[in-house]
């Protein structure tokens, strides 16, 4: 039952403007440092993010599906959270309710041993389809007028990048946790066999042992954990 946010993100570049990857270099690193233990407005004081916002992938349904995500900068292609040399910005968009889970599997008896973790971003046909239409909207989010000043060009996936199918073998390749994985030890009644925990967090099966953080999550929520 293994369960995340799977993100493919999009970065432009940008002119005209400064972004997050300038002042993280050199002398204004100094003084974001500087500003920073002084009181003063930072980049050391940012969230990752700096805009949230939800919205749909049917017109019709508005089911508020989708979340994206805007950040003054851009990053390293397909290394998440290294800055690139290049002033960008970022955005990505993302599927609230995956369909898709993986697992987490004991690789041995040993506690210490690393676990096996899979989790089967996009095996279900659903979150394709949904996962294209949030990289579309990322996409319209980027090209908005209000940007128009600052676009230089977009790096990737790129304007070649147009078809659905295109759409998709780049999610693949530059998509990405968002961290929310959540589900393996989903709570449930006795009567649910793939329930791993009761209603007060108790392990099934082994006294005195409790599971408390988002694995215990039956379902995945439509926000961040």
């Amino acid at each position: 039952h293994l369960r995340d946010h799977f993100a493919p993100r999009m970065c432009m570049r940008v002119k005209n403007i400064e972004t997050i990857n300038e002042r993280a270099h050199g002398l204004k690193l100094a003084g974001e440092v500087i500003k920073y233990f002084t009181g003063g407005k930072s980049i050391l004081n940012l969230s990752p993010s700096m805009v949230y916002g939800f919205w749909h992938s049917d017109e019709v349904a508005r089911s508020n599906d989708l979340q994206f995500i805007f950040t003054p900068a851009s990053y390293k292609q397909g290394v998440h959270g290294l800055l690139d040399e290049h002033p960008g910005f970022t955005v990505a968009a993302w599927q609230h309710r995956p369909d898709s889970t993986g697992y987490v599997r004991a690789r041995s008896a040993d506690p210490f041993d690393k676990p096996l973790i899979q989790p089967n971003y996009l095996a279900e046909e659903s979150d394709r389809q949904i996962v294209v239409k949030a990289m579309k909207l990322a996409r319209r989010l980027m090209h908005t007028e209000a940007m128009q000043p600052y676009l230089d060009f977009e790096e990737y996936p790129g304007e070649a990048v147009q078809s659905d199918d295109d759409l998709l073998e780049a999610a693949r390749h530059y998509g990405n946790t968002t961290f929310h994985v959540m589900g393996t030890c989903r709570m449930g009644p006795d009567t649910d066999p793939s329930a791993v925990v009761d209603e007060q967090l108790r392990v099934r099966g082994m006294e005195r042992l409790r599971v408390i953080d988002a694995s215990i999550m039956p379902t995945m929520l439509s926000a961040n954990l």
